[in-house]
């Protein structure tokens, strides 16, 4: 085990030598060129992008004001207005381009705010529920427009609403709109107004359109453009593969968007996407300007984590806020000299990754019973030296903890709520082996066998596969799997470690196929995304229970004991009204966790996400804003449309070496080639 651990922490010690040998080579060549500019012409007594202005002037665009709303969704700059113009380059990791989407892919009715603690307008002005919950009214915003110029109206979400019922194609009604096994009722009262209508109270629509960009990416269909491809629509089309093909937003860019960019061609056999302005989109900042103030994303596809440092370091990506790797934060630091570039740290707001999720539905019937004892549970926890796992994966960045949703989520804000909270990051985080020796001896587990090794009460020896993602994927769950076997086979217990390939490994954790597994876990919003403490989905340590809550009793496993009690919890949930009793509630279903529970023990949570922005791109917040997880949060929520590349001398420090050095030149007589 030790041989193991060891191996892999020279490897990764060998790669970052590389990287700064690679950095060092950097260091001795002149200072990269800034990859992107403001317009000359962009400054901030114009009230639109100048690439725009040429269009409105030569008559291919029509003017400003008749391309924003009557009402645009104002925003206030971090920092100060900006100047337009400038290519954003960045990296994805898939040609999904949802790391992308996490920051262009984000125009919902409702938003979340940046700080996850609650909702503010969208492409809806406001909204309201009545008296009983069961009817939600969101009110658009007159004018708003599609990227292609046509209005944007409540029959373009009435339009997806209805087509969720159509079988012969794949979307499905998701589940928040089915209420009692009712599906919900779209009404358009005119062409702002939006009545969602359920069998029931359903106090939390508005948190599920706000959450994710792929709720809203999902809703917001241009009726106008995809109607033609509908077969419903035009006979022309006998099935709905040309409609999917012509709905991808990464993929065609003739769809029509209501984000701020949107997609202008693929190139290079699919390792370049370039994305141009929205010039409809509905946001200005606070002195009436259209936003956004960059011109044009540039997104290279690079799915080698090797190249991304890379690429960093040699200054060639101008704004990341994914795919940086915490584990490289010293090596990215040396770097922001030569790279331009500054080093952020923003809040991934994880309550461990990864937590180690023992499945509560394993097959095996002794297994089962040891798994669903809590004194089990307890002693494996207490076996995990969370110091160590926080030092060998995390260079000691991380906060050693037992397994939680997010600390900054709005359920815990309260002086009760972070009581609670706290009371659960800590239940049997310590590293105690002589306790966690005594649970297992009062369970009955004291006989040993010729190796050592425990015997379970039915003569079997202890033992536990533990499945373990990919190295590639992630390295440092592999150092913290490690680190967690070598606790646990001090309790007697044969822990046998199995690698499998990353789809496999996806389809043994839906399929509650596995014994101990890994998952990174958090999460802002219990009401949207009750999984990791109420068994509502097929998902982490509940599979088959979840499956049963998921289909109404028709598959899966059903709940006894604390899991009846978790659901019957989350039932008095979607019925309050009341959100600070709602919060209350689910403050109460912790409290089970932390003394009934141990589903999932954490390892080490509350890590920083590292950023990367160059020195002259601003209105990044340099207070740690929060980046996950993926559902309410960023960076969309923190207003990428108001990022902009400064024409400031004192935000070009790469600009400010050359005219100090010219400067010296010259005093000397002389002059640099």
């Amino acid at each position: 085990m030790k041989s193991m651990m060891k191996s892999a922490l020279n490897l990764r010690g060998l790669t970052l030598v590389l990287f700064a040998f690679c950095l060092s080579l950097a260091g001795c060549t002149p200072p990269p060129d800034i990859t992107s500019k403001p317009d000359p012409k962009g400054g901030i007594g114009v009230k639109e992008a100048p690439v725009l202005a040429s269009l409105v002037q030569s008559g291919k665009l029509p003017a400003l004001a008749s391309r924003l709303p009557l009402d645009p969704l104002v925003i206030k700059p971090v920092e100060r207005p900006g100047e337009y113009g400038g290519v954003w380059h960045l990296m994805v990791d898939n040609p999904d381009l949802s790391v992308y989407k996490m920051i262009g892919g984000y125009a919902p009715l409702v938003r979340w705010r940046s700080d996850c603690l609650g909702l503010e307008p969208g492409t809806a002005k406001s909204w309201e529920y009545n008296a009983e919950g069961n009817q939600l009214t969101l009110h658009l915003r007159h004018g708003l427009k599609w990227s292609d110029g046509v209005e944007y109206t409540s029959a373009d979400f009435a339009y997806w609403a209805k087509l969720t019922l159509e079988k012969k194609q794949l979307k499905t009604r998701p589940f928040w709109s089915l209420v009692k096994g009712q599906d919900m009722v779209v009404e358009t009262p005119d062409k702002y107004t939006l009545v969602l209508k359920f069998a029931g109270a359903n106090w939390y629509v508005a948190q599920h359109l706000a959450t994710g960009y792929w709720n809203s990416d999902d809703y917001n269909m241009p009726k106008h453009y995809l109607e033609q491809f509908d077969p419903l629509v035009n006979p022309k089309y006998k099935d709905y593969s040309i409609f999917d093909k012509k709905n991808s937003f990464q993929l065609n860019p003739d769809r029509p968007t209501l984000t701020p960019w949107k997609l202008s061609k693929i190139e290079e056999g699919g390792y370049k996407i370039t994305l141009d302005r929205n010039p409809y989109y509905y946001m200005t900042d606070t002195l009436g300007r259209q936003l956004p103030y960059i011109d044009q994303i540039i997104a290279a596809y690079t799915p080698d984590a090797q190249v991304r440092v890379l690429k960093i370091l040699s200054g060639a990506v101008d704004a990341q806020f994914r795919l940086v790797d915490l584990r490289d934060y010293s090596l990215y630091k040396a770097g922001e000299k030569s790279g331009g570039y500054r080093v952020l740290r923003w809040k991934e707001a994880n309550g461990s990754d990864p937590s180690l999720m023992l499945n509560w539905d394993v097959e095996d019937p002794s297994t089962r019973e040891l798994i669903r004892d809590l004194r089990f549970r307890q002693a494996l926890s207490l076996a995990v030296d969370r110091d160590k796992c926080n030092q060998v994966a995390w260079r000691g960045l991380g906060v050693p903890k037992q397994g939680t949703v997010s600390r900054e989520s709005w359920h815990f804000q309260s002086a009760e709520g972070k009581k609670v909270f706290n009371t659960w990051a800590k239940s049997y985080a310590e590293f105690d082996l002589k306790h966690a020796n005594a649970l297992l001896d009062d369970m009955g587990m004291t006989k040993r066998d010729s190796e050592n090794f425990r015997l379970r009460k039915d003569g079997q020896r202890l033992s536990i596969l533990f499945d373990i993602p990919p190295a590639g994927i992630s390295s440092a769950q592999t150092d913290i799997a490690l680190v967690v076997t070598e606790g646990w086979r001090q309790l007697g217990m044969e822990v046998i470690l199995k690698n499998w390939p990353s789809a496999e490994y996806t389809l043994r954790q839906k399929l509650a196929k596995y014994t101990v597994s890994l998952q990174a876990q958090a999460e802002m919003d219990l009401f949207t995304y009750p999984d990791w403490v109420f068994p509502t989905s097929d998902n982490y340590w509940h599979s088959k229970v979840g499956k049963w809550y998921k289909t109404g009793g028709k598959e899966g496993e059903a709940p006894t004991g604390i899991m009846k009690e978790l659901l019957a919890i989350y039932a008095k949930i979607i019925d309050e009204k009341d959100i600070e009793k709602a919060h209350k509630l689910v403050q109460e279903a912790v409290k089970l966790h932390t003394e009934k529970g141990l589903f999932s023990i954490g390892t080490v949570g509350e890590l920083p996400q590292i950023v990367i922005a160059k020195s002259n791109f601003r209105n990044v917040p340099s207070k740690p804003q929060i980046m996950g997880p993926w559902a309410p949060a960023g960076p969309a929520t923190s207003y990428p449309e108001t990022f902009f590349y400064s024409s400031r001398p004192e935000d070009n420090p790469t600009l400010q070496t050359a005219q100090s050095a010219n400067q010296t030149a010259r005093a000397a007589g002389g002059h640099r080639p």
